[in-house]
């Protein structure tokens, strides 16, 4: 069953095409990696997502509506249905970790403040973080930032789950634990996962299935055993990282 379907989506950018016609299926329950070079356009699709941005032509369907084609309050309640990772984790410097985590319950919910501490605690819990919500985004280490990002993208239950470079930033140590949360945030919570990334270590130990973003549209997909072993000249310069082959210097905007 397909939870989101992307169909002949296309966008220009400060008059450059960045999305050419993506044609994209996510199945349920699946965790799904997109990667393709910085500046290919996977943020600009994943901000299409959930309505950040609207295409220029095209459908994005979430749950039988048109993502493209919501407005105001049914718009704030699709996007309940996400939870989203962004890069840099995108906290409020001016909230506490508490306020960040709980940002959507406290500020489109109904529950009381008992059950949202209830629910951001549960959340912390589940990226091994603890006694920290008095804490500020300046107080915490880049690693623990990216988790209290994880924490609030999970607070409100989401069906699926965004994450925008995950790793980015992040020692190999610290991105093989945020790797381990992705995988245990799909086990524990049966998510749909999208996941946004150059890094090929970690989309090869996440994604159930990976697809390539290349000027503008999807080249390329597979499980992560047939990406790794592709013979497309594409794809095997991107995943091998060669610096000789197809790939030319030219980037679009990310």
């Amino acid at each position: 069953m397909s939870m989101l379907e992307v169909r002949e989506v296309h966008k220009t950018l400060g008059g450059r095409p960045v999305l050419r016609g993506v044609n994209l299926r996510v199945e349920k329950g699946e965790t799904l990696v997109i990667i393709g070079r910085s500046g290919c356009g996977k943020s600009v699709l994943l901000k299409h997502l959930i309505g950040l941005l609207r295409p220029d032509s095209g459908a994005i369907i979430v749950d039988g509506q048109d993502v493209a084609q919501v407005r105001g309050h049914d718009l704030g309640a699709l996007r309940l249905k996400f939870g989203m990772l962004f890069q840099g984790a995108a906290l409020f410097d001016s909230l506490n970790v508490f306020e960040n985590v709980g940002f959507a319950l406290l500020e489109h919910s109904r529950l009381d403040i008992v059950q949202i501490r209830e629910r951001v605690s549960r959340a912390l819990q589940s990226v091994d973080l603890e006694n920290i919500q008095q804490m500020y985004p300046a107080d915490l280490s880049g690693g623990m930032r990216k988790r209290v990002g994880l924490a609030r993208a999970i607070c409100n239950n989401p069906q699926i789950i965004l994450y925008d470079e995950p790793t980015t930033g992040l020692d190999p140590i610290m991105s093989d634990m945020i790797n381990d949360l992705i995988i245990r945030m799909h086990r524990q919570l049966g998510v749909t996962s999208i996941v946004v990334t150059h890094d090929m270590k970690s989309a090869y130990k996440v994604g159930t299935r990976i697809v390539m973003l290349y000027e503008g549209k999807i080249i390329a997909e597979g499980t992560p055993q047939e990406i790794e072993q592709t013979a497309d000249p594409v794809v095997r310069q991107f995943i091998t990282g060669a610096a000789q082959g197809p790939i030319t210097a030219n980037r679009n905007i990310e």
